[in-house]
C-alpha cells in the first residue's frame, strides 16, 4: 500500500489523533496501555521506541520514534497514535499532519524523550529530560 493509498483511506475515515495534553503524564498513560515494549530492535541499527513529544505550544503527544543508532540516534521515523475502536493505529507524521487539530506551527519544532534510555543514542543528551 502506498502513502497515497493510506492518505486516501485517512481522508475517507479521518483518524482521531491522540495528544494535545497539558500534562505529559497523560501521554505516558496512553503509551503504557500499549503492549509493545518501550524499546524494540528492528535490525540494521534501527530501534523503535515509545516517546512523548513536547510541542512548541507546550502540549504533549504520545508517539513512537524510529531511531537509527548507527547515526547516533537520528530520528528516521515518527508515528502519532490514533484511536481505532479497541486498538491504536500508528500514523506516520507526514500523513497525520492534515488531521491535527492544531496548526503545524504550534507543534514544530517539537522536543522529545523516549520512555527508556537507549544505548548509543547521542541525540538525547539530557535524558530523561526533553531533547
Amino acid at each position: 500500500m502506498t502513502n497515497q493509498d493510506v492518505l486516501k483511506q485517512l481522508q475517507e475515515n479521518p483518524p482521531k489523533l491522540i495528544g494535545g495534553y497539558k500534562k505529559q503524564g497523560w501521554a505516558i498513560k496512553v503509551l503504557e496501555k500499549i503492549s509493545n515494549d518501550d524499546i524494540e530492535e528492528e535490525g540494521n541499527g534501527l530501534i523503535t521506541a515509545k516517546a512523548v513529544l513536547e510541542a512548541k505550544d507546550e502540549t504533549y503527544y504520545p508517539a513512537f520514534l524510529t531511531l537509527d543508532i548507527s547515526e547516533k540516534g537520528k530520528i528516521v521515523g515518527l508515528y502519532l497514535l490514533a484511536e481505532n475502536r479497541e486498538q491504536f493505529d500508528l500514523i506516520p507524521f507526514e500523513l497525520a499532519k492534515p488531521f491535527l487539530k492544531k496548526q503545524e506551527s504550534d507543534l514544530l519544532p517539537f522536543r522529545y524523550r523516549t520512555l527508556a534510555k537507549i544505548e548509543g543514542d547521542e541525540q538525547q543528551t539530557n535524558w530523561p529530560d526533553f531533547t
